[in-house]
């Protein structure tokens, strides 16, 4: 009876721990919206890897690119534009997906990427230094 109860906590640890390997994401972005104008396209390809490891890119997630205005929105005025999500598509290359940001106006963002990799609750939004965006035509 000992021995069936040690092998069925052994067990248990042994499965917990494999269930929680792995349940986290790094994500790697091809490039940085640095430089960039109002309106102007960012496209970046986001490598969503297991754990970090360059081995388990993870195919089949939803990333998205969320950016939103730090300063400078007045209340009430082009509220919709504090906030805006990008959805990252596949690639063709397992693990990278790519997004076209647009930043409708001139100022300091902050973005973010939702790696999607909900496996074991493990999706996490990576963020990032805000960047300034420039006045179109600068």
């Amino acid at each position: 009876m000992r021995k069936s109860l040690i092998a069925a906590v052994a067990v248990a640890v042994v499965t917990a721990t494999t269930a929680l390997a792995g349940g986290w994401a790094t994500v790697q972005l091809s490039s940085t919206p640095k430089g960039l104008a109002a309106g102007e396209p960012w496209v970046v390809d986001i490598t969503v890897l297991q754990h970090g490891n360059p081995k388990t890119p993870l195919c089949c997630l939803r990333p998205t690119v969320t950016i939103r205005k730090v300063a400078g929105v007045r209340a009430g005025a082009a509220s919709a534009l504090q906030r805006l999500i990008f959805k990252a598509r596949p690639t063709g290359r397992t693990g990278v997906y790519r997004a076209r940001v647009v930043f409708p106006t001139s100022g300091t963002w902050r973005f973010a990427v939702y790696d999607g990799f909900t496996t074991y609750g493990g999706a996490r939004t990576h963020t990032y230094a805000p960047v300034r965006i420039a006045a179109p035509g600068t």
